[in-house]
């Protein structure tokens, strides 16, 4: 086999799995379609005002589970305020996200979701509701003290927030 036919054949392959994995991701936009409502405005000042990334917003409990559709399986820098309506996911490059109270299940620490696993229970994890669909949505916070604030004030929202993890450091640096 000459290398001209190699090199050829190589970027034919490549470009074959990148259409694969595209027609992938457009079946899973297309099975998760219709998660996210539209972000309307809050009508109470924020309490709250975090910076951080957000990472991904996955089905409950399947922290592998990604959801695509509405811009929820996007990467992007986020700021979130929590106001007595809800919290805001403020992104940038991304559609914004509205969860309002009523959705609201609680937040926690987590070590991973997918597109990310800092480890030691470096993500905060809200979880919400929308329709029948539980979902989970991790963000890590720019800053390690903000996480338990940002946790706390999730969890005053919700009438059932979930039990600290068992072994989480309140003083964790990370």
């Amino acid at each position: 086999m000459s290398r001209p036919y190699a090199v050829g054949l190589l970027i034919v392959l490549g470009l074959a799995l990148l259409a694969l994995m595209w027609v992938g991701w457009r079946a899973r936009a297309r099975r998760t379609a219709g998660v996210a409502a539209a972000a309307s405005e809050p009508s109470a000042e924020p309490t709250l005002d975090v910076e951080g990334v957000y990472v991904s917003t996955t089905t409950a409990g399947e922290w592998l589970d990604r959801i695509a559709a509405d811009g929820l399986g996007v990467r992007s820098a986020v700021r979130v305020q929590v106001s007595p309506d809800g919290v805001w996911l403020r992104r940038r490059g991304a559609p914004d996200v509205a969860v309002p109270t009523a959705d609201l299940r609680g937040a926690r620490r987590e070590s991973g979701i997918a597109g990310k696993v800092p480890g030691r229970h470096g993500l905060v994890v809200l979880r919400w509701q929308r329709e029948d669909r539980a979902l989970d949505t991790g963000i890590r916070t720019r800053y390690a003290a903000d996480r338990d604030p940002l946790i706390e004030a999730i969890n005053a929202l919700t009438p059932t927030a979930p039990a600290p993890l068992a072994g989480t450091d309140a003083k964790d640096p990370a």
